[in-house]
């Protein structure tokens, strides 16, 4: 643990896309589920800002082939989607936590009908690669 009191949140484009398309397809018409599921997004930020290793419903990841770097933690908080039912009621946020720098990157928010286990290593090893050119 790196002692830090607050850590930063950086949202990565992907997870912004994805909380978009995920409000799109199934919260535009029902605006109380739409303000709960924003709630709950917010609750899980705040968490990780505090501690993001050990954020309620969160479990170690595995990385992407070739994406390891041992200062990052890549990890999934799994949730149940407001008002919805069968495999889209399963939410998942994934993020990586830069203990170091005290900076957790939201990387993709989803439901488990979109990706039973989490998206495609090759798309998340995309985001990776597009956050480490970056940086």
């Amino acid at each position: 643990m790196s002692g830090c009191e607050i850590y930063q949140i950086v949202p990565l484009e992907r997870f912004e896309g994805s909380l978009k398309k995920l409000i799109k397809s199934h919260y535009r018409k029902n605006e109380r589920a739409r303000n709960c599921f924003l709630e709950l997004i917010e609750y899980f930020i705040s968490e990780l800002r505090k501690n993001p290793g050990s954020c309620p419903d969160s479990e170690d990841e595995a990385f992407p082939k070739g994406c390891h770097q041992p200062v990052f933690k890549f990890r999934k908080i799994k949730f149940d989607m407001p008002e919805l039912r069968g495999a889209s009621r399963c939410g998942r946020l994934i993020y990586v936590i830069h203990e170091e720098l005290c900076i957790v990157y939201l990387v993709w928010v989803y439901t488990h009908k979109e990706f039973p286990k989490r998206p495609h290593d090759d798309d998340l090893r995309k985001e990776f690669d597009a956050y480490s050119a970056k940086h």
